[in-house]
């Protein structure tokens, strides 16, 4: 093989080209401190990277959010504080003046005190947070919550918006109180009158004897079986005096029934919710026996008679010629006498005047189930007679509903400063007793505001349970990211220095090596 010198000089700058390329990367390694400098060196890497530094980001963000709420709770912790010893204050006015040794001018000057007081709890009801913000108004932040109206009443006009904070990616909750919270209407010792149930009742249907109609009211059940030439109002008339006479025996309570019209209406007084429902049935079946002969006498009269069961319902009909008249009959349940029957019949029949010119109708004196047609005239016209057994429509109903929702009677409330601004005017105006009974609102008050503080402090230690947290991961997080990004000091100076050596000795030789030249061994 021919070595020339071009090739050793070519060999030798390639050599220290790597060699300077290497060493210039680990230098920019080691003045950066970084093991990746550039993305394109290992995406992956730069990748994992990336998302440590966004996780590090939000834990960031989430700590920054937890401690302005923090400083909000603080803030928000300072006028409960002021608002608590206000009340303290207003309890100890309030039981001076509950003393029968106080005169009218000593309670005019506690009310003028009391009048101070509630001035400073409403103007720590309106605080603000560090950019102005009023921190009791809901999300209605840029307007006072508490307002005197036009009768000089302080009244809440903010609302029960709460916001929320994240606490982590996954984990939110709601954070800081409005006036309904902290502020919150105290029991007057009295209640609210009940709102009375009201059911409305009709019968719906045909009304026919044998229905049975059903109201239950709980477990109590009124029954009604229709007799003939009962009407629908006589049907309700009847269950709302059943349900009134167990009601008057105490077996059902506060419960009460009137008919208006066609409709019952059922009234719970007490506001209870009860159960309401009906239902219907028939209790009456036909015999369909019933049938009818229409004879020719050979003296030319017509002989007409009736076989098997007549019930109240079933129908007899007589055509002759182009009229005819049918007969219904009536009375109560079960078997109706056929003599009876026909006699009515008859009776219909001749009051009615439809056949007097042509036949005269009379009960056969011999059998009273039997009836004589006399023709009068020739030529009278085809003479027919037929029955129609009776049939149930079975369509009755029982329709309930319910025009008015029951409520029982519930405490009644008295907003927070309308209760205070009565005791200014109890002071002024008021009995020893009624001074007396504000000192249970003031204490509702001192109960509720002292709630509110113990929420504060449940909150605030949460908050920095979850900053601890939060740090925690960040550090965690941190030092993956180290392990990952940081450079290793240690070996890569002692590389650098290797390298530079490895370098120094190349550059040493190729200068050595370039000043040979084959023509000094020429002699």
């Amino acid at each position: 093989m021919t070595i020339s010198t071009t090739l050793l000089f070519n060999r030798a700058v390639s050599l220290m080209g790597r060699q300077q390329s290497a060493l210039a990367e680990l230098q920019e390694k080691v003045s950066t401190g970084k093991e990746l400098v550039r993305s394109s060196d290992s995406p992956e890497l730069a990748v994992n990277i990336a998302r440590i530094k966004s996780s590090i980001g939000e834990m960031d963000a989430f700590k920054s959010s937890l401690n302005a709420v923090n400083d909000r709770l603080r803030i928000e912790e300072s006028y409960l504080d002021g608002a608590k010893d206000v009340l303290i204050k207003l309890k100890q006015l309030t039981l001076q003046g509950a003393n029968a040794s106080m005169s009218g001018r000593d309670k005019e000057v506690l009310a003028l005190q009391v009048d101070e007081l509630i001035a400073e709890i409403k103007n720590l009801a309106n605080g603000t947070d560090a950019n102005g913000n009023y921190l009791f108004a809901g999300s209605r932040v840029t307007t006072p919550p508490y307002i005197e109206d036009a009768d000089g009443i302080i009244r809440y006009h903010g609302d029960n918006f709460r916001p929320n904070i994240d606490y982590t990616a996954n984990r939110r909750s709601a954070i800081g109180r409005n006036g309904i919270d902290v502020f919150r209407p105290v029991l007057s010792g009295q209640s609210t009158a009940p709102t009375p149930g009201i059911h409305q009742i009709s019968l719906t249907g045909t009304l026919e004897p044998g229905d049975v109609y059903t109201l239950s009211i709980d477990s109590n059940e009124f029954n009604y079986e229709v007799r003939p030439g009962d009407t629908a109002a006589g049907v309700l008339d009847s269950i709302a005096l059943q349900v009134n006479d167990l009601a008057s025996q105490g077996v059902i309570e506060s419960v009460t029934a009137d008919r208006d019209g066609s409709n019952l209406i059922l009234s719970t007084l007490d506001g209870a919710t009860r159960t309401v429902s009906g239902s219907t049935r028939n209790t009456s079946e036909g015999v369909d026996d019933l049938s009818v002969s229409l004879d020719l006498n050979p003296d030319d009269t017509y002989r007409l008679s009736l076989e098997g069961t007549t019930e109240p319902g079933d129908q007899v009909a007589l055509s002759i010629g182009n009229r005819s008249l049918s007969y219904v009959v009536p009375g109560a349940l079960g078997q109706a006498d056929r003599s009876v029957v026909m006699r009515d019949f008859v009776t219909q029949l001749n009051q009615s005047g439809l056949f007097s010119e042509s036949v005269d109708i009379s009960i056969d004196p011999f059998d009273e189930t039997q009836v004589i047609l006399t023709p009068t005239r020739a030529n009278i016209g085809d003479v027919s007679a037929s029955t129609v057994e009776r049939t149930s429509i079975n369509d009755q109903g029982l329709s309930i509903s319910l025009t008015q929702e029951p409520r029982r009677a519930l405490p009644e409330r008295v907003e927070f400063f309308h209760s205070l601004q009565e005791v200014s005017q109890l002071l002024r105006n008021g009995t020893q007793d009624e001074i007396q009974g504000k000192l249970d609102h003031l204490d509702q008050m001192l109960d509720i505001v002292t709630l509110s503080l113990a929420d504060i402090g449940s909150e605030m230690g949460s908050i920095e349970a979850e900053i601890s947290i939060n740090e925690d991961i960040k550090l965690q997080l941190q030092t993956t990211l180290s392990s990952q990004e940081d450079l290793d000091f240690t070996s890569a100076i002692t590389e650098l220095q290797a390298k530079m050596m490895s370098l120094e000795a190349a550059q040493s030789s190729f200068a050595k090596i370039s000043q040979l030249s084959v023509f000094d061994y020429i002699r």
